[in-house]
């Protein structure tokens, strides 16, 4: 059985709220890369600021950053335990890098890429921003975000794809109805 998961997807996608469920099933860890930056970003230091000022443009953090979290994560586990990524490989080098490590520790894994239109996902972030009120999600720092994704990820994914990594799932309907896919499509790996 694959133990590696990376959800990929639009902001807004529901990528937490799947990886969320995914774990509740499995017991897998997750390693969401967007709560360790905010973690970060709470400590107050010099890297802490250069973090924050990134996150608050809509930027995407260097490679080698994002690149250290997955991989002190992946060598930190038990050969048998399973893990799920969210917010890794959103650039292609981390895609490749990922891959690359992934076969080194001989661990399969698979990409969940969260498929929802943008005007889903600009009312999503909307009713996240007045419920959380993360900065990351106003309409001005969405729009940078979105270019980001199409102009990193979108290659990022498609190396994935070029590799035969992906699997696609709907993201549009309720979270209990695109879990139940996306259950029926991991389960028999």
């Amino acid at each position: 059985m694959v133990k590696t998961f990376v959800f990929m997807g639009l902001p807004g996608s529901g990528k937490g709220k799947q990886t969320e469920l995914l774990s509740e099933k499995t017991g897998f860890l997750v390693v969401s890369t967007g709560a360790k930056l905010r973690e970060i970003v709470k400590v107050g230091t010099a890297m802490s600021k250069k973090v924050a000022e990134v996150m608050n443009a809509g930027e995407l953090l260097p490679s080698w950053f994002v690149s250290y979290i997955f991989q002190e994560a992946l060598f930190s586990l038990q050969e048998d335990s399973g893990i799920i990524f969210e917010g890794v490989g959103r650039k292609e080098a981390e895609a490749r890098l990922f891959t690359e490590t992934c076969e080194w520790l001989g661990r399969d894994f698979r990409v969940l890429n969260i498929k929802v239109s943008e005007t889903t996902v600009s009312e999503r972030l909307h009713k996240r921003q007045e419920i959380e009120g993360r900065t990351d999600d106003n309409p001005a720092i969405f729009q940078n975000r979105l270019k980001n994704f199409y102009e990193h990820t979108t290659p990022a994914l498609e190396f994935f794809r070029s590799i035969g990594k992906v699997i696609d799932i709907d993201g549009e309907p309720l979270p209990d109805l695109v879990f139940t896919e996306l259950w029926q499509k991991v389960s028999t790996l």
